[in-house]
């Protein structure tokens, strides 16, 4: 198991042609007890990727089809709420020393790459090093791997290393463990980094900028983003076809490493695992009836509500809501470049929070399938999560007060607030950016501008197809928009979305937050082993993020899915996205897709 446009015709319509409901109950009993390799797994998403390149891609969804083709040392069990580690590309769990800063692996004897080369601790130490390149544009996992210093690998044992650190980090298990492992003579064929060391990497790499080779090793690396030649891991999946807005599909390695181990870690049973593109929801939803789409995540709550009433469509599939690592709000940019400076007063943004009905959006837009949150701390954190502070209400007047405040009157009578600023008189105006597809995010933008525009500002709505809009966000070039962030149940790392460092150097602090005083806290909370103590940061934090209001904080939600009940073993978790793929099988009768292959063949 790894998280990380078909042809209508070939669609076996049980919809169509079942019978009576007592008959549909009972289209999916089986008395097969043992996995089965076979059959297809067809995913709905929304959209296309950013690019699937393993480490420079950032969105969820790029990480969760990449989770099928590339793997990492250890994997976690999602159904256990403890998320216990297992052993992956490692044949065990680490050896850890006492002071926590020396991890000692040995690979899987087995482990090989797709040309039948062993996978060795070479392998690792080039994982490590890509991320370490300067030119290489991963930005926002960079942080995640500072504390790595050296990987020293056995000279009796080239399957045997040691990860070395150069300081106390509270997620270096999980980091060293979940580090995408890559073949060197796919992704440097020239060996262009041999000569350079994590530790060069580590103190010069500023320098090293411009040098001839790493340029060259970079530009080439950066390059590989989606065709099936350059996306190339050791996990049991091959990118096999990408065809833009259509679909994404993965097939099943015939000869996999792993195809004799037992354990979670090593579950790959679907032949193919089929992302079909469909950006419309409404479109989606009705696929999804029709049985052209098997699993579908993130249904609207209005159509979860009403699916559920449904119970011929629960005939053919099951309906889940696990809780999730998740948040939704609406960034706000701190620090606009070219464009108005309009929310570098706090007290405009706090006005905006103020015209946001959140309780109002969990009932009408959520149908009650989400929890209200206060800041960038997941509620199920417990500890962690500053539960002290009041959700900020829904106030107009509030609002209007704290406009006049900060010197924004409508003083020409044509309803729009403006306000002097470097000797120009600037009217009250924004945008607000959602993605197109996502017709909650929709829903949500049209309440706010009418909200605001009853106080004085005016409001664009600007809906751009997802690539577009991450590009957007990622160069600061907004007012406002709706997004989500998507975690684990590991402690956050907060350097990645909140650390002044990853504003300017490409991370994913995309409004501009911070200042000396909340970086001394986000380097105190990585380097804290000590819960409770990292527990005081981390709602200390809270704190100071609730007063500045760069994000206006919504909801955590509850997932919303549906998955086919021919499929076995198709577990749910909190771990996104809530659903595990590669482990579900088909019971020989069932099959729809393909042939069927005993599990314990290769």
């Amino acid at each position: 198991m790894r998280q990380k446009l078909l042809p209508f015709g070939v669609i076996v319509f049980l919809w169509q042609c079942s019978g009576s409901r007592e008959k549909e109950a009972n289209l999916y009993t089986s008395d097969q007890t043992q996995p089965t390799r076979g059959d297809w797994v067809i995913i709905h998403t929304l959209g296309d990727p950013e690019n699937l390149n393993p480490t420079n891609s950032t969105s969820a969804d790029a990480q969760y089809i990449q989770g099928h083709i590339f793997f990492s040392l250890l994997n976690v069990d999602p159904r256990d709420t403890n998320y216990p580690y297992l052993p992956a590309l490692a044949a065990n769990l680490p050896e850890v020393s006492p002071d926590g800063m020396r991890y000692t692996f040995e690979i899987h004897p087995l482990a090989r790459w797709d040309n039948g080369d062993p996978v060795t601790a070479k392998d690792i130490e080039f994982s490590f090093k890509v991320i370490k390149v300067p030119l290489v544009d991963c930005a926002s996992l960079r942080p995640y791997y500072e504390f790595v210093e050296d990987v020293l690998i056995d000279p009796k044992n080239p399957r045997r290393f040691t990860v070395i650190t150069n300081r106390k980090y509270m997620l270096a298990y999980s980091s060293i463990g979940s580090v995408t492992i890559l073949p060197r003579y796919v992704y440097d064929p020239e060996n262009l980094l041999e000569k350079y060391s994590i530790r060069q990497l580590n103190r010069e790499g500023e320098k090293l900028r411009n040098d001839p080779n790493i340029r060259r090793f970079a530009e080439r690396y950066n390059s590989m983003q989606r065709e099936p030649e350059h996306i190339v891991g050791c996990g049991p999946y091959l990118l096999e076809e990408w065809v833009t807005g259509q679909q994404i599909v993965l097939r099943r390695k015939n000869n996999w490493w792993a195809d004799t181990l037992k354990g979670l870690s090593y579950e790959a049973y679907p032949d193919k695992i089929i992302y079909r593109i469909i950006n419309d929801p409404n479109t989606a939803i009705t696929a999804l009836k029709a049985q052209k789409i098997d699993v579908m995540s993130g249904i609207p709550a209005k159509d979860f509500v009403e699916l559920r009433r449904n119970s011929s469509f629960q005939a053919h599939f099951r309906l889940e809501s696990p809780p999730s690592f998740a948040y939704s709000y609406i960034g706000l940019n701190m620090r606009p470049q070219g464009r108005p400076p309009v929310f570098t007063d706090v007290r405009v943004r706090r006005a905006l929070a103020h015209l946001v009905d959140v309780e109002m959006l969990i009932r009408k837009l959520s149908y009650g399938l989400a929890q209200r949150i206060t800041g960038p701390i997941y509620p199920m954190q417990k500890g962690s999560y500053n539960d002290t502070l009041p959700p900020i209400p829904y106030d107009p007047i509030k609002a209007a007060q704290l406009l006049d405040e900060a010197g924004w009157k409508d003083t020409d009578g044509d309803g729009v607030r403006e306000k002097e600023i470097e000797g120009k008189r600037i009217p009250l105006a924004f945008d607000i950016m959602v993605n197109a597809g996502n017709e909650v995010r929709m829903q949500m933008a049209q309440i706010l501008k009418q909200e605001a525009e009853r106080v004085g500002m005016k409001v664009n709505i600007v809906s751009l197809e997802w690539s577009v809009y991450l590009e957007r966000i990622k160069k600061h070039d907004f007012d406002v928009y709706i997004g989500a962030w998507v975690g684990s149940h590991n402690p956050q790392d907060l350097k990645q979305i909140w650390h002044t460092s990853s504003w300017a150097e490409g991370g994913s602090n995309y409004v501009g937050f911070g200042d000396a005083t909340t970086d001394a806290i986000i380097d105190k909370v990585r380097e804290e082993l000590d819960k409770d103590r990292r527990d005081s940061l981390y709602r200390l934090f809270h704190w100071v993020v609730y007063q500045q209001q760069p994000y206006i904080f919504l909801t955590s939600p509850l997932e919303r899915m549906a998955i086919h009940r021919r499929f076995r073993n198709a577990y749910t978790s909190a771990i996104r996205p809530g659903y595990f793929p590669s482990g579900f099988w088909t019971p020989q009768n069932l099959i729809r897709y393909g042939k069927t292959v005993p599990a314990s063949d290769s």
